[in-house]
C-alpha cells in the first residue's frame, strides 16, 4: 500500500512539474509575441505619423500654391476692371464684364462632337441653357432648366417628353429675345418642328437646325456682350 501511495506522488509530482514548466514555457511564449507585436505595432505607427505628415506637408503646399494662385487671378482681374475705367470709352463702360461666347457653329458643333462622342454638344447646351438666362430672365421673368439636368433626369422621368418641351420652349425664348433686342434674325419652336423634326426626313435637317439655333444664340450672345 505504501509503494502504491509513493507512486501515486511520484507521479502527481512530476505531472505538476511537467504543467508548470508548460506553464512558464506558454508565459514566456506569449509574452515574446506580445512584445513582438507591440514592436510591429510601434514601427507601423512611426510609419504612418511619417507619412501623414508628408502628405500633409504636400497639401499645405497645394494650399499655398492655390492661394498665390488665387491672388494672382484675383490682382489681374483687379487690373482688368480698372483699365476700362481709365482707358475704354463711354459706351464700352456698360458692357458686362463676363463677356459670353460668339464663335459657336455647325462645324464645331459636328467635328467637336463626334471626337468627344458627344461630351461636347452635351456641354454647349448645359451653357446655353445658362447663357439664355443670364440674358433674358430679367426681362422675360423666365427660365430655362440646366440642360445636364433634363438629360439625365427629367428625359427619363418623361419618357422623353421634357426633350420636347425643353427645345420647344428655348427656341421661342431665344426668338423672343432676339425680336426685344431688335436683331434681324428668325427662329422659334416652328424652327425645331420645321427642321429638326420634320427636316429629319430629307437628312440635313437637323443640321440646318443646328447652324440657325447656334447663329442665333451668337448673335443674341454678341449684343449682348456690347449692351447687357
Amino acid at each position: 500500500m505504501q509503494e502504491v501511495t509513493d507512486a501515486v506522488e511520484t507521479a502527481a509530482e512530476d505531472v505538476k512539474e511537467t504543467v508548470e514548466t508548460s506553464a512558464q514555457e506558454t508565459k514566456d511564449t506569449f509574452q515574446d509575441k506580445v512584445a513582438a507585436v507591440k514592436e510591429a505595432v510601434q514601427e507601423k505607427a512611426a510609419g504612418a505619423k511619417e507619412a501623414i505628415q508628408e502628405k500633409a506637408a504636400g497639401a499645405m503646399d497645394d494650399v499655398k500654391e492655390v492661394a498665390t494662385g488665387v491672388a494672382e487671378e484675383a490682382q489681374q482681374i483687379k487690373e482688368e476692371l480698372q483699365a476700362p475705367k481709365e482707358e475704354a470709352p463711354k459706351a464700352a463702360a456698360i458692357a458686362p464684364a463676363n463677356q459670353l461666347p460668339t464663335g459657336r457653329g455647325l462645324l464645331k458643333w459636328i467635328f467637336l462632337g463626334l471626337i468627344t462622342l458627344g461630351i461636347y454638344n452635351l456641354v454647349i447646351l448645359t451653357k446655353m441653357s445658362g447663357e439664355i438666362n443670364t440674358v433674358a430672365s430679367r426681362h422675360d421673368g423666365k427660365s430655362t432648366m440646366n440642360y445636364c439636368l433634363l438629360v439625365f433626369i427629367i428625359t427619363g422621368l418623361t419618357l422623353g417628353i421634357g426633350q420636347i418641351v425643353w427645345w420647344h420652349r428655348i427656341c421661342n425664348r431665344l426668338g423672343n429675345e432676339l425680336k426685344r433686342r431688335g436683331i434681324d434674325f428668325e427662329i422659334s419652336a416652328k424652327t425645331w418642328w420645321g427642321w429638326n423634326v420634320l427636316g429629319a426626313l430629307i437628312g440635313i435637317g437637323p443640321w440646318v437646325f443646328i447652324y440657325k439655333f447656334c447663329k442665333g444664340f451668337n448673335l443674341m450672345n454678341a449684343d449682348y456682350n456690347q449692351k447687357g
